[in-house]
């Protein structure tokens, strides 16, 4: 497996600091939820677990024991095609929930908003966000799904092609001048002005927005169906998570920390090691990784400009970063060529379906 060098790496020393630990308990306790969230989703007639696939060629090449990856890109059907899938949805789930109890009085299941049970409410609701397509598409399946409108904010170099997907699941899409940030500010202002709501993973506090809170439980599927996948948890040494704003890599960390800690506690105390957590983004989007080396929140100076379009966040969600700082060992940087070497590296094995096997 031969790939570039040239990145930039971050070892967090302070990792499981207690007084981080403080910083982010909020947080933490905010995101508590996530078996709920779990449980709802796995009532979805579509909801199928993903494959944690194994990679044995390529672990004997690195020297490793054992290498998976969390394919995720069949999520709800090839349409949606990112983890993304899960908090959009889930999140306008329970926004027209909670519109439906506060109009109705009931507190109305997916099935009845799937079957346009209350769509006298649900219809009047719609739902926003500022996106690079993922997201997008994911907020738009749920509005689909559940009954209400969406419109999807986009930016200069969002693809044409990307938009057309939006669309096509229903989406209306609106193009703003300028990069990420730009269609992000306009999406908020726009959901003021109209009582729309902002379906977003970052939150700019400690989650007391119930809406990024619901978008990182979500995510907590990943967790579970790759914890149930691997025989031998305990065996975990390294969890590699993308960055962007930093919300999938601190649901994906707090996860697997948790449940960690609770099989420690099953076995009378026994001292388990926790992981090493590894948040990788682009170069030109390094965000998190700068805000590490700098010990708070910075914004990235690079150009954004990246293959890798749904990691080009200028900066973080401050509530995913306070679990980052206390959790993450390493934050690691890549230019574009280390992506396109592992797509590369996953296109030759899924030609070679023998190079690449299914965990039962």
């Amino acid at each position: 497996m031969q790939v570039t060098t040239e990145y930039s790496h971050f070892h967090n020393k302070t990792r499981l600091d207690q007084n981080k630990g403080t910083t982010a308990a909020i947080c933490v306790q905010n995101l508590s939820r996530w078996t709920e969230a779990i449980e709802e989703i796995c009532t979805w007639p579509e909801y199928k677990p993903q494959p944690l696939r194994s990679l044995p060629l390529q672990a004997e090449q690195l020297g490793i024991g054992k290498l998976f990856f969390k394919d995720e890109s069949k999520r709800f059907g090839a349409s949606l095609g990112s983890f993304k899938a899960l908090g959009a949805p889930y999140a306008v789930f329970k926004i027209l929930a909670e519109e439906v109890f506060s109009k109705a009085g009931v507190r109305p299941t997916s099935e009845d908003l799937r079957t346009g049970k209350f769509r006298d409410i649900t219809q009047k609701v719609t739902v926003c966000v500022a996106t690079d397509g993922n997201q997008g598409r994911g907020l738009a399946y749920g509005a689909k799904t559940f009954g209400c409108r969406c419109v999807d904010y986009i930016h200069n170099h969002v693809s044409p092609g990307r938009a057309e997907m939006m669309k096509d699941l229903g989406a209306i899409v609106i193009r703003v001048a300028g990069e990420y940030e730009a269609s992000v500010e306009r999406a908020k202002a726009d959901a003021r002005m109209n009582g729309w709501h902002f379906v977003s993973s970052t939150s700019w506090s400690n989650f007391d927005n119930n809406i990024p809170r619901n978008v990182m439980n979500a995510y907590m599927v990943i967790v579970e169906e790759a914890l149930q996948a691997i025989p031998v948890v305990e065996n975990i040494t390294h969890v590699f998570v993308c960055g962007g704003v930093g919300s999938i890599a601190a649901a994906v960390f707090l996860g697997f920390f948790t449940r960690l800690s609770q099989i420690k506690q099953s076995n009378q105390g026994r001292v388990l090691i926790p992981p090493r957590f590894i948040v990788v983004e682009p170069k030109e989007a390094d965000c998190l990784f700068q805000s590490a080396k700098t010990g708070e929140i910075c914004l990235s100076e690079g150009s954004l400009r990246t293959l890798m379009a749904g990691l080009a966040c200028r900066g973080p969600s401050p509530a995913a970063w306070k679990i980052l700082t206390w959790l993450a060992s390493d934050f690691v940087a890549v230019p574009d060529d280390v992506a396109v070497a592992g797509m590369r590296q996953l296109a030759g094995v899924v030609s070679c379906p023998d190079h690449l096997t299914p965990v039962e």
